[in-house]
C-alpha cells in the first residue's frame, strides 16, 4: 500500500482497534481516575470535616492531564516497534500516514480527555451532591487558570519528543527516554550559558538597560521583526524554534522511523 495514502475511515478503524486492544487498561485507568476525587473527599472529611480545597483538586487534575498527555505513546504504543510483538501493527492494511495520524490523535486526545472526564466529572458530581463539604469545580479551575497557549505548546513539544523516543528505542524505552531528556537538557544548558558568556565578553549587553522588560507573550507570531532589542529577537527566535520548529522535526522523524522500520 502507498505510504502516503490517507482515508479517514481507515484511520478511524485504527483508533477503534487501539481502544479494543487496550479496553481493560482503559477501563481500569478510568476507575482509578474516578476514585481519586472520592478518596480526597473522604480523606478530607475524616481529617478536617471538609473535602480538599479547589486549588488542590485543580492542581491534581492539571498534573494528571499533563502526565497522561506525555506518557500516552508508552501507554498505547509501547510495543509498536517490538521485533515480534509489533508485527501485527505493521501488517495492518493501512498506510504509514494513516497509522501515524491515528497514533497522534489517540495520544493527543484520549488519555488527557479521560483524566478530564473521569476525574473532573466525578469531582463536579461530588460538588453538586455535597456542596457543604467541597466547593468549586476542578474542571473550571483547570481551564480557567492552567490552560494557556504557551503551556500547550510546551506539552506538545514534550509529547512529540516522547513519541519519537518510543519509536526510536526498542527496549528500555522509559529509562532511555528519561536519560535522553536529561542529557539533552544538560547539553542545551551548557551551550546556552556558554553563548551568553561569549556574547557578554564581546560587550553585547553593554548598551542594554538593566531594567529592560521582556514579555514574549506580548508579541504576535512574527511581530518581533520590528523589534530592535536583540534580547527580544533572540528570545523569540528561540521560543519559535522550541514550540514550532522542534515539534515538527520530531514528527517528521517519527514518521520516517515508522516508514523505514524493518522487522
Amino acid at each position: 500500500m502507498n505510504n502516503y495514502t490517507f482515508q479517514f475511515k481507515r484511520a478511524g478503524k485504527l483508533i477503534g482497534r487501539t481502544f479494543q486492544q487496550n479496553a481493560t487498561t482503559i477501563r481500569n485507568t478510568a476507575l482509578v481516575l474516578a476514585a481519586i476525587p472520592i478518596f480526597f473527599l473522604l480523606l478530607g472529611t475524616l481529617t478536617s470535616g471538609e473535602g480538599a480545597s479547589l486549588g488542590l483538586r485543580g492542581e491534581i487534575l492539571t498534573i494528571l492531564v499533563g502526565l497522561f498527555f506525555v506518557i500516552s505513546p508508552f501507554f498505547f504504543y509501547k510495543l509498536y516497534n517490538h521485533p515480534k510483538k509489533g508485527l501485527p501493527e505493521v501488517m495492518l492494511p493501512a498506510s504509514v500516514l494513516e497509522k501515524f495520524v491515528a497514533m497522534q490523535v489517540t495520544c493527543i486526545i484520549v488519555l488527557p480527555l479521560m483524566a478530564i472526564l473521569f476525574f473532573g466529572g466525578v469531582d463536579a458530581l461530588l460538588t453538586a451532591l455535597f456542596p457543604n463539604l467541597q466547593s468549586g469545580y476542578a474542571i473550571a479551575y483547570f481551564f480557567n487558570d492552567k490552560v494557556t497557549e504557551e503551556t500547550f505548546l510546551i506539552m506538545f513539544l514534550t509529547l512529540q519528543a516522547v513519541f519519537f523516543c518510543n519509536l526510536l528505542f526498542v527496549r528500555g524505552k522509559v529509562f532511555k527516554t528519561i536519560a535522553s531528556f536529561v542529557v539533552v537538557n544538560m547539553l542545551l544548558s551548557i551551550v546556552l550559558v556558554s553563548l551568553i558568556m561569549f556574547m557578554e565578553s564581546l560587550g553585547f549587553f553593554d548598551e542594554i538597560s538593566d531594567d529592560v522588560h521582556i514579555n514574549l507573550n506580548e508579541y504576535d507570531l512574527f511581530g518581533f521583526f520590528g523589534e530592535e532589542n536583540p534580547l527580544v529577537v533572540s528570545g523569540f527566535l528561540l521560543k519559535l524554534f522550541m514550540t514550532v520548529v522542534l515539534p515538527i522535526i520530531f514528527m517528521i522523524g517519527s514518521y520516517r522511523l515508522m516508514k523505514t522500520k524493518r522487522y
